[in-house]
C-alpha cells in the first residue's frame, strides 16, 4: 500500500481502468441476458425454472472461482492471472453467440463466469495494494462506478438488441471492449507482493462449493417441486452438514482456503453481511421487474431493459461521490444515508405491489439504487480496511464470494418464488409470485438497517 501523500501513478490507473473494463464487460453480459429470458423460453422451448439457470449458474461459478481468489493470487503472478481472464472472456464470448442450442449457450456462460470470477478481485486487490489508504474510497467507487455501469446499460443494452436484432449480438459488441480492456491491463499491471508456492486445500474448496451447489439446487427444486418438498430440505441439510465439514476443515487445516480469522473481527463480518443481503435484494429486483413487465404487464423487451436504466445510471454517478464521503467522514454517515433509501424503496414496492406500472417501477428502481450506492461499496471498503495487509485478499475473496452467490441465489429466489405464482395458463394468479419476493427483501432490508446501526456500536466500542 502506498503512503497517504504518495500520488497514484498513470501505471496503476491504467491497470485498474483495464481490470474494471473486463469486469464491466462480464458483468454487461450477465444483466443483459436477464431481459432476454422470455425470448431464449420461446426460441430453445424450455421453462423459466430452466433458463434461469443462464444466471444462477453463471454467479455460482464466479462465487466458486472468487472463492480461491486468495490463494490463485498468492499462488501466480498478477500479469498470468489476468491474461487467463482475458483469454477465458474471448473464448467463452465467441462460444455464446455461435450457440447452436441451450446446453452450448450454458457452456459459454459459464467459461465467461470463470474469466469475471478472475477479474473481479484482481481489480479489488490492485486498489487496496496500490493506492493509498485515505483515496481507497475514491478509487474503490470510480471501480465500482465502472462496473456499476455494466447493470445500468445492461437490461436497455439487451432489450434492445433482442428486441430490433438477435440476442446473439449482445456478445459480439461487448467482444471489442473486453478485448481492449485486456490489453490495457496486461501492459500496466502492477503488484507488490511476490507469489509463492502454497498447496491448494482441496477438501475446502470442494466441501464449500458443494455447500453453495447445494442450496442453489434446493431452491430451484423449490421452485418447480414447492417449499414443502423432500427435495428443497434435503439438499438443504445436505448443504448445512457440507458448510459444518468446511469450517472443521478450514480451522483445523495450516494452510486453510480461507482464513478463518477474518470471521473473529466483526467490523469485517457485520459490513459482509449487509453486502450480501443488499447485492441479494438487487439481483432479486433486475430478475423480478424485466420479467415481471413482459410477463405480467405484457410490455415489450425493450421498455422491460429501459425501465431500470435511470436507476442504474444515477448508481454509476453517484458511486465515486459516496466513496468519497467514507474518506471524508465516517462510515455512518453514508450507510445511514443509504439505509434510509434502501427501505423506503422495499417497503413501497410491498405496499405498491397490485399498482405497480412501468413509470412506478422506474421510480422505486431509483430509490433503491441511490440507497446502494451509498451502502455498497463503503462496506466493502470499510471491511476490508480493517483487516492486515495479509489477510486483505482473504477478505477480498470472501466478499467477492458471497456477492456473486448473493445473486445467484436471489435469482434463483426470485425465480422459485415467480414460478409458483404463475398458472398454468401462464397467467399470473394474484400477483403472489412477485408479491413474495418484494416481502422477502422488504425482510432482508430491513436487517440491513438493524446491522447498520449494530457496526456503529460496535465501532464506537472498539474505538
Amino acid at each position: 500500500m502506498q503512503k497517504d501523500n504518495q500520488p497514484v501513478s498513470l501505471h496503476v490507473k491504467l491497470a485498474i481502468l483495464g481490470l474494471a473494463g473486463l469486469a464491466f464487460c462480464g458483468v454487461l453480459i450477465e444483466t443483459s441476458m436477464n431481459v432476454t429470458f422470455p425470448t431464449l423460453m420461446q426460441q430453445f422451448s424450455i421453462s423459466l425454472n430452466k433458463v434461469q439457470w443462464l444466471t444462477t449458474a453463471y454467479l455460482l461459478l464466479v462465487a466458486a472461482t472468487i472463492s480461491i481468489a486468495a490463494f490463485i493470487e498468492k499462488r501466480f503472478v498478477f500479469k498470468k492471472i489476468f491474461f487467463w481472464a482475458g483469454l477465458l472472456f474471448i473464448i467463452g464470448v465467441i462460444c455464446s453467440a455461435l450457440a447452436p442450442n441451450f446446453l452450448i449457450l450454458l457452456i459459454g456462460r459459464l467459461i465467461q463466469a470463470l474469466s469475471t470470477g478472475l477479474a473481479i478481485p484482481l481489480l479489488i486487490t490492485e486498489i487496496m495494494q496500490q493506492i493509498p489508504q485515505k483515496k481507497q474510497g475514491s478509487y474503490m467507487g470510480i471501480g465500482g462506478m465502472v462496473i456499476a455501469l455494466a447493470p445500468s446499460l445492461g437490461p436497455t443494452y439487451g432489450g434492445v438488441i433482442t428486441q430490433d436484432l438477435s440476442w446473439r449480438l449482445i456478445f459480439w459488441f461487448v467482444l471489442p471492449i473486453g478485448l481492449i480492456a485486456w490489453l490495457i491491463g496486461l501492459s500496466f499491471i502492477e503488484q507488490k507482493s511476490s507469489p509463492s508456492k502454497i498447496p491448494f486445500a482441496w477438501k475446502q474448496f470442494i466441501s464449500l462449493i458443494l455447500a453453495l451447489l447445494s442450496i442453489t439446487v434446493a431452491v430451484n427444486n423449490a421452485g418447480i417441486y414447492g417449499w414443502t418438498s423432500i427435495k428443497f430440505y434435503g439438499f438443504l441439510l445436505i448443504a448445512v452438514i457440507l458448510l459444518i465439514v468446511f469450517i472443521k476443515l478450514s480451522t483445523n487445516s495450516r494452510q486453510a482456503l480461507i482464513s478463518i480469522l477474518i470471521f473473529k473481527k466483526w467490523e469485517f463480518v457485520c459490513p459482509l453481511l449487509i453486502y450480501f443481503l443488499i447485492q441479494f435484494i438487487q439481483l432479486s429486483l433486475t430478475f423480478l421487474l424485466p420479467n415481471y413487465a413482459q410477463l405480467i404487464l405484457k410490455k415489450g423487451v425493450t421498455i422491460s431493459g429501459i425501465m431500470l436504466l435511470c436507476g442504474s445510471l444515477i448508481s454509476t454517478i453517484l458511486q465515486p461521490l459516496t466513496g468519497r464521503m467514507l474518506d471524508s467522514f465516517s462510515v455512518k454517515i453514508p450507510l445511514v444515508i443509504g439505509a434510509f433509501f434502501l427501505i423506503t424503496s422495499t417497503i413501497s414496492f410491498t405496499i405498491f405491489k397490485r399498482y405497480l406500472s412501468v413509470f412506478l417501477i422506474a421510480a422505486l428502481y431509483v430509490i433503491y439504487m441511490i440507497g446502494f450506492s451509498f451502502v455498497f461499496n463503503n462496506s466493502l471498503t470499510y471491511a476490508l480496511q480493517k483487516l492486515p495487509l495479509k489477510l486483505i485478499s482473504d477478505g477480498n475473496a470472501v466478499f467477492n464470494t458471497l456477492q456473486q452467490y448473493a445473486g445467484s441465489l436471489g435469482t434463483s429466489v426470485a425465480s422459485a418464488l415467480l414460478a409458483n405464482g404463475i398458472g398454468t395458463d401462464g397467467k399470473q394468479s394474484n400477483y403472489t409470485g412477485s408479491r413474495h419476493i418484494f416481502i422477502l427483501n422488504f425482510i432482508s432490508c430491513a436487517i440491513v438497517v438493524i446491522l447498520i446501526f449494530s457496526i456503529q456500536r460496535k465501532k464506537n466500542k472498539y474505538n
